[in-house]
């Protein structure tokens, strides 16, 4: 039971997190989470770590920081190909407009005495 109500609340801060932040944040947090946690672990846990093991930490560290940047970047590309799409069909509907704001004004119903 307890642990329903714990993930629970867990996905009501992440979706608070996503509403007040941006995904570029969250990832970068993310980011920070991973180095936070190895580095209290082997404090805690007294490991010493070899060059093998840090090595895969940095690898793991890297890979990590990577996809978040190229995730990062095509969600940015497919905003911005959605902004390009929008101001596109707005302005076919300006010009939809000025033809009939042009239609009215020469209209003599339109035209005050």
């Amino acid at each position: 039971m307890m642990s329903g109500a714990f993930s629970f609340s867990l996905n009501i801060c992440s979706l608070m997190a996503n509403k007040l932040t941006s995904p570029l944040t969250l990832c970068i947090a993310a980011n920070v989470k991973q180095v936070l946690m190895i580095a209290m672990s082997t404090i805690v846990f007294g490991i010493e770590i070899t060059f093998n093991n840090g090595m895969g930490i940095v690898v793991v560290l890297i890979g990590s920081s990577w996809y978040s940047y190229v995730s990062m970047a095509e969600k940015g590309l497919d905003k911005i190909s959605q902004k390009e799409t929008r101001s596109n069909e707005r302005s076919g509907d300006e010009e939809e407009g000025e033809v009939l704001l042009s239609a009215k004004q020469s209209s003599p119903l339109y035209q005050r005495a």
